[in-house]
């Protein structure tokens, strides 16, 4: 048995971890290894699918 947050809990965290992120308090930039743009987003599937990206972000 596996056990997770639910989205609802996540959704309620995301506002606290991105504060933490604004005021310095955790690094998420180390983390992102690639940064693509919307006309890009199959290449971001095809990094993920071959275990290429830990972490991309997508930006429009």
């Amino acid at each position: 048995m596996t056990l997770s947050k639910s989205a609802d809990e996540g959704r309620t965290d995301t506002p606290k971890i991105v504060d933490w992120y604004m005021n310095g308090m955790i690094e998420i930039d180390p983390m992102i290894t690639h940064r693509l743009t919307l006309d890009e987003i199959n290449k971001g599937f095809d990094l993920m699918h071959a275990g290429e990206s830990i972490r991309s972000v997508v930006v429009y």
